[in-house]
Parts: C-alpha cells; sequence; structure tokens
C-alpha cells in the first residue's frame, strides 16, 4: 500500500500549493469543519442542480457507474465499520444476511427483515422498538402486496434518507449546514414545478445518444405512469438531483462530519484511515471493484449501471437497518477516536 500513498504524493503537493493560494480569504473553512460542511454542502446541491437542468441523461447514467462503489464504501464505513456494529456479534450477523441476499435476486421483503434483529437488539425503550416494529411491519406489507411499489418507493426514498440520516445523525457537528436539506427541498419543489424543460428543450439535452439510452427508458424504470408523461419526467429529473446530492453526503459531507480532527486530511492521510478501517486486502479489492465498474462503463455504459445497480440493492435495507437501530438508541454514530 505504500506505491499507493507515493502514487498520492503529487496530488497531495498541488493540495498544499492550492491551500496556500486561497489561504488569504478560505482559511478560516480549513478549521472551522461546521462552516467548510455547510459550503461543501451548499455547493454540491447547487452543482447538483445545475447538472440536472443541462445533462440529466449523463447524470442519470455516469453518477452510478463512476461513484456508485466509492459511495457503497463509504456508506458500510459509515453505519457499520467505524460505529463498531461488527464488533456486536451475532447481532451483525442477523442483519447482514437479509441485507446481502439481496445482491443475489432476494426480494425486498427479505432485505426489509434487517430491521428486525436490528430493531429487537437496541438498547432503548420498548414504545420505541413497538413503533419501529410497526413502520417495518407496514413496509413488509407494501412489499408482499406492491413489489413494484415497494421497489419505486426504495429507489427514490433512499435518495431523500441519505439526506435525512446524515442531517440527524451528525448534526451536533454542522449546525450550519441547514441550507442543504432546504437548497435540496427548493430544487426538488422546482423540478416538480416544470423549471427545467425549457432548458432542456433549448439546449436540445433531452436526448443524449452517447449515453446508450433514452429519457424514456428512465421514466419506464423511475415513473411508470404512462397517462402522465409530464409528471414522470419530472420525477426522473427529481431523482437524478437527489441521486447526485445523495452522492455528494456520502463522499463529501458524512467523510468530514465524522472525522474526529476538523482540519481538512490530506490524501496520503485519507488512505492511511480507509486501510485503518478496512485493512489492506479488503480496501485493494474495493478499489479493483471501482476500476472494474467504470472499465465496464466505457465498453458499455447501460449494462454496466445495471450490473452495479443490482449489486448495490443492499445499501438501502442497510441504511433503514441502521437507522432503525439508532431511532431505537436515541443517538447517532460513536466513531472510535482517529487522527
Amino acid at each position: 500500500m505504500n506505491a499507493v500513498e507515493t502514487l498520492l504524493a503529487p496530488a497531495d503537493a498541488l493540495r498544499t500549493r492550492l491551500y496556500r493560494l486561497v489561504a488569504p480569504w478560505a482559511g478560516p473553512l480549513f478549521a472551522d469543519r461546521d462552516r467548510r460542511v455547510a459550503w461543501i454542502g451548499v455547493g454540491s446541491v447547487g452543482l447538483s442542480f445545475l447538472l440536472t437542468l443541462t445533462v440529466p441523461l449523463w447524470t442519470l447514467a455516469l453518477g452510478p457507474v463512476l461513484l456508485g462503489v466509492p459511495h457503497l464504501v463509504s456508506d458500510v464505513r459509515y453505519l457499520v465499520v467505524r460505529p463498531g456494529l461488527l464488533q456486536r456479534g451475532g447481532f451483525a450477523l442477523l442483519c447482514g444476511v437479509p441485507v446481502l441476499a439481496t445482491c443475489f435476486g432476494a426480494g425486498p421483503e427479505v432485505g426489509l427483515l434487517a430491521m428486525v434483529p436490528a430493531i429487537l437488539g437496541a438498547h432503548g425503550p420498548a414504545w420505541r422498538k413497538g413503533l419501529l416494529l410497526t413502520v417495518w411491519a407496514a413496509l413488509t406489507a407494501f412489499a408482499v402486496g406492491s413489489p413494484l411499489g415497494i421497489r419505486l418507493a426504495l429507489l427514490h426514498g433512499h435518495n431523500v434518507m441519505a439526506v435525512a440520516l446524515w442531517w440527524w445523525a451528525w448534526r451536533r457537528t454542522h449546525a450550519r449546514a441547514w441550507g442543504v436539506p432546504l437548497l435540496a427541498t427548493v430544487g426538488t419543489v422546482a423540478l416538480l414545478l416544470g423549471v427545467a424543460e425549457p432548458v432542456l428543450t433549448a439546449l436540445g439535452t433531452w436526448t443524449a445518444p452517447a449515453t446508450g439510452t433514452t429519457f424514456e427508458a428512465f421514466m419506464w424504470a423511475l415513473a411508470p405512469l404512462e397517462e402522465q408523461p409530464v409528471l414522470a419526467a419530472r420525477q426522473v429529473l427529481v431523482f437524478a438531483f437527489l441521486q447526485s446530492v445523495h452522492y455528494s453526503v456520502w463522499l463529501r459531507l458524512i467523510p468530514e462530519d465524522d472525522r474526529p480532527r476538523a482540519a481538512p486530511r490530506s490524501w496520503r492521510a485519507t488512505w492511511r484511515a480507509l486501510v485503518e478501517d478496512f485493512g489492506a486486502p479488503p480496501l485493494a479489492l474495493m478499489l479493483l471493484l471501482a476500476l472494474s465498474v467504470a472499465a465496464y462503463g466505457a465498453w458499455d455504459l447501460t449494462e454496466a449501471r445495471l450490473s452495479y445497480l443490482q449489486l448495490a440493492m443492499f445499501h438501502g435495507f442497510l441504511e433503514l437497518a441502521v437507522a432503525a437501530l439508532w431511532l431505537v438508541e436515541g443517538r447517532g454514530p460513536r466513531a472510535p477516536t482517529q487522527p
């Protein structure tokens, strides 16, 4: 793994030069995590909205292929590894089996089973467990009665869940970041009201043949409303927007909030922290998987995206299970100390 640090050394040198260049006016952001997270979050939401206004098909097609695996790694890191859930033995196994089963074709009702041991094994009052078991039962009934409905609800809902989970669980370190959920809500409403359509029509970006897919294909997969094509198109745009926001949450905002030290890490320090959390061999496999999905995307973007989506089925159920655990216990993650 020293070879990776050697490769990252030039990036750290460039980073140091850039920091020195902008320090006179951006210096407070380096020391004040709360302010930095707020600015990064607002900028990420703004960029996500701009991409949705201009290149939504590219956003939908490339996002999962380039950022999907890294965001899954972050998901597991901050929900399971750093909070120490693996040390809870059989409890973690009982949650993990139904979650991982969804990667191999198990239905959503199986993935939802992960919520049960998470709720029952949590340390908290019985009334919270009863309430969340009721939520689980309702979701399971929905999954059994309407497989398509639960799939669509999970597809759209997990983007919102990322923002909600971050905002609640790490709220003590980002008091100024209220602009992130606010702007995400404003952007969603604006897209549902149709603000993107004149822009996309003027730019001619409703289609993007090089992506190997069409807007209609995403409408069929994400919003199959045959009698309401305008509403379906707007829902797809909302999905593109919130998907980008949720990648930003997992790849930028949660890592910033979860880190014990307020100052930003160097690239090499980031790599060392990843190795410490996962170990070198698992991390090497994750890196190989991320590169493989990206390389597959260069050959067949559509198939690479669909393959990734099958692999990523587990993480929505993982988020539901961990959120249930934290809600019962009335807390967010308790990360171990790490420089």
